[in-house]
């Protein structure tokens, strides 16, 4: 695979069309059927010899009607125009120039506007925003096939690298279209990039001319999306706004489902845990230093020689026992679990995988062979539903003793030093090309569906290192192998954004970085950066320095002790937003713009080291190396409090911040009311019935929100065992009357108290005067509070 070669446009021959409609090429004639659904989603699938069947497994949920309202569609001659209801184009082709092909390759082109931003493309290093650049989805084992100083510093970034989600929204005049290739085969978006031969090459005449005449040759005032191979299928999704859009794009591909409130605790991994005696000195650890956490990670050395499914028996004499030991503290053990099993007779994995006929064949029809931790190592084909249930029953049995979440690793596929191009599919019968990308979404779907086997009435959390489109229905992503320095912490923040924009919203880095050795500086810097993300793992690698929060000493203990217990303190809030997610497809962590709209004023589209979670709390955290001081943008026209100094700030402008060791810049949206947890300090235990609604209102007027909780564990939420109340605050001069009222009550009444900033003299909640009461759980920040209760 060429990383940095893409099909070249000129060698495209872009379709005529016959008097049937049908597209032709000098190759043969083409069936390209257009498809509509309500709300303005379009389907492209272009259809004939060497193109017959759709090789993904993406389930988009995808439903054709005959709506006439809305957006419209048209194709004549090679050429898609697509308007608005009030007849303004949005989206076009250059006549005869929509559909090309170049042998099985094939391309889409549309002409670019002046002002045009891109962003989504899944998991790319490269930025935020998209403009020219051309990039490939291939999932890469990233440190195996790139150089250090490209997965270290960026230099350059590397590209592709483990997700693969060839989705491209386009920001046109503050509207936004999506594009989605559903195409898991090698696939390429090009957003009109320059060629630059002429400083490759010594600076003459010849080569000027060179440049100049490629330059001619690729104009810059086209998008590509394009596939090296497999059947075209492209979505077209209006928005007109960014969060429509996110909504539209997350339901066509699947919410993610609601995971248990485990998962948005605190996670703690390191390459070299590898026995009961390393969880269960973690876990006093954890105990002693009054840190909440929920996940204990083991990665590949508690296994019997790199075995999947085994625990070595000097480090697990007795896997369950210890197992339910650390379960009955409140902490999971979440195992590594890779695809590779070792090639080996007599080894049971082995042996009844080979029954089952459930491993990839090379083209001699002869089981494929990698070579990975194990040695020589076979690869379940998951493109086979028989291979995929083998695998569950293999899954189930493993957690079987109290294991509820798994780290899913290595599936990029990496076959270490073997080429993979000779791993076949479906019984050998199709190419590499085909399931490649899709081979982490084929594991993780039969992984989850193992877990339900195993514990059928919980719900499991799974990490996933790779993925293609959809993989969010099955799991979470962490945006694989990174390096401790300021490159990573800074340029996560765009990966993770761009993720939760392309349909992953349950994704983020490895806390303080993986690879080399993590500074006091910087893993504060880092969890103060990274406390709210959907994900929030340590973890790091053997022989680089120890990062557990108390391995930095007792200031810097002090601060990341903090941050955890922040992110404990908000869980409920975070849930909120999963719960969001889940029924609606809206995102988590957000770009500053999904919520404000852009202006020439106060441009918000390229700033990536700010962010929003969910619609009320926006950080800006210092995210290069000794910053004094930052620029941080408040958007819109609303107020924001600001949790560092107790005070309000108008939005719409730029102001100046410094550095503070021990605080982060992090604003609270005016108009808010934020469900807290209740709990104490170092307490990881998860009651939604018990909430602490804190309101933010800085002036007379109003806000409400809806509340909904469960038990947080189970799937009884799905019949009905939950309840939602909605809560309103109005404000008049110092005076806060709160009013709930129960909406669905399937898990019984809320047990909740009020919070408020010191200015609020009195509160009343249903028309009854409130009381002052003791505060529960850490403050939100450097200000004073009143807590109320009836």
């Amino acid at each position: 695979m060429h990383f940095h070669k893409y099909p070249y446009i000129s060698n495209f021959e872009f379709a005529s069309s016959d008097s049937k409609g049908n597209l032709q090429t000098s190759l043969g004639s083409f069936n390209l059927k257009v498809r509509a659904s309500q709300g303005g989603i379009f389907h492209l699938g272009v259809s004939g010899k060497g193109w017959k069947v759709n090789d993904s497994q993406a389930e988009l949920n995808f439903q054709p009607d005959s709506t006439t309202g809305g957006p419209k569609l048209e194709i004549k001659s090679n050429r898609l125009v697509l308007r608005d209801s009030d007849g303004e184009v949005l989206l076009e082709s250059a006549p005869k120039r929509l559909f090309g092909q170049c042998g099985e390759a094939s391309i889409f082109e549309f002409v670019k506007e002046k002002g045009d931003a891109f962003y989504g493309m899944g998991e790319k290093w490269t930025g935020l925003e998209h403009s020219e650049k051309t990039t490939k989805f291939w999932n890469t084992d990233v440190w195996g096939d790139f150089n250090a100083e490209a997965y270290i510093n960026g230099k350059p970034a590397p590209d592709p690298v483990y997700v693969s989600i060839p989705y491209l929204i386009i920001r046109r005049r503050n509207r936004y279209i999506g594009l989605l290739l559903d195409n898991p085969h090698s696939t390429f978006i090009s957003t009109g990039f320059k060629v630059a031969i002429a400083e490759q090459m010594d600076v003459d005449a010849g080569a000027e001319a060179l440049a100049e005449e490629l330059l001619t040759a690729m104009p810059d005032g086209r998008i590509h999306l394009g596939a090296e191979s497999g059947q075209p299928n492209l979505f077209i999704l209006v928005g007109p706004t960014l969060p429509e859009l996110t909504r539209k794009f997350q339901n066509l591909v699947g919410t993610t489902p609601r995971p248990p409130a485990w998962a948005l605790g605190y996670h703690q991994c390191r390459w070299g845990y590898e026995s009961a005696r390393d969880l269960l000195d973690l876990d006093a650890n954890f105990t002693k230093h009054e840190i909440p956490a929920d996940g204990l990670w083991l990665d590949i050395d508690y296994m019997r020689g790199y075995r999947v499914f085994t625990f070595d028996e000097k480090h697990f004499p007795d896997p369950s026992a210890a197992i339910a030991k650390l379960n009955a503290k409140g902490r999971k053990v979440i195992p590594i679990i890779d695809p590779g099993v070792k090639w080996e007779k007599g080894y049971d994995v082995y042996e009844r995988g080979r029954k089952a006929d459930a491993y990839c064949k090379n083209p001699q029809g002869l089981e494929y062979i990698g070579l990975v931790w194990p040695g020589q190592t076979v690869f379940p084909d998951f493109s086979l539903p028989s291979a995929r249930a083998w695998w569950s029953k293999e899954v189930a049995s493993f957690a079987s003793p109290g294991i509820h979440g798994a780290w899913l690793d290595m599936n990029d596929p990496s076959t270490g030093p073997a080429d993979n191009e000779q791993m076949c599919f479906d019984h050998g019968k199709k190419g590499h090309e085909t399931y490649h990308n899709q081979y982490a979404f084929g594991m993780a779907q039969a992984s989850r569906e193992g877990f339900l086997k195993a514990h059928p009435d919980q719900r499991p959390f799974l990490l996933c290192r790779s993925g293609s489109t959809g993989s969010g229905r099955h799991t979470a992503i962490w945006t694989g192998d990174n390096y401790s320095n300021y490159h990573h912490l800074k340029s996560c923040i765009s990966t993770t954004l761009n993720l939760a924009l392309s349909g992953i919203p349950f994704n983020g880095p490895d806390a303080a970085g993986f690879g080399g050795d993590t500074t006091p500086e910087l893993i504060q810097d880092w969890y103060k950066a990274g406390f709210l993300f959907p994900v929030m793992r340590n973890h790091s690698m053997k022989d680089t320095r120890k990062q557990e929060p108390w391995m930095f000493g007792s200031s810097v203990l002090k601060v990341l002790r903090k941050y955890v217990r922040l992110r404990y303190r908000l869980r409920p809030y975070l849930y909120q937003l999963f719960i969001g997610n889940e029924l609606e497809g809206e995102a988590i962590l957000r770009p500053l713009f999904y919520d404000f709209a852009d202006s020439k004023a106060l441009p918000l589209g390229k700033i990536d080291d700010q962010f929003l979670v969910g619609p009320s709390i926006l950080q800006a955290p210092f995210v290069q190396e000794k910053q004094a001081e930052r620029e941080v943008v408040l958007p819109g026209r609303t107020r924001w409090f600001d949790i560092s100094t107790g005070q309000w700030i108008d939005g719409n402008r730029r102001i100046t911040v410094k550095a503070d060791r021990e605080n982060t810049p992090l604003y609270i949206r005016d108009a808010s009311i934020l469900p807290l947890a209740r709990l104490a300090s170092a307490d990881n235990a998860f009651d939604g019935s018990k909430v602490d609604f804190h309101v933010f209102l800085s002036r007379t007027g109003s806000a409400g929100t809806e509340y909904e909780f469960d038990d947080g564990l189970s799937f009884a939420y799905a019949k009905g065992a939950y309840t939602r109340v909605a809560v309103e605050a109005k404000r008049s001069r110092n005076t806060l009357r709160i009013s709930t009222e129960t909406l669905h009550d399937g898990a019984g009444v809320p047990d909740f108290t009020v919070t408020t900033t010191s200015d609020v003299a009195a509160v009343e909640i249903n028309g009854k005067a409130a009381r002052k009461v003791k505060a529960q759980g850490v403050p939100l920040g450097n200000y004073k509070t009143q807590t109320w209760a009836l």
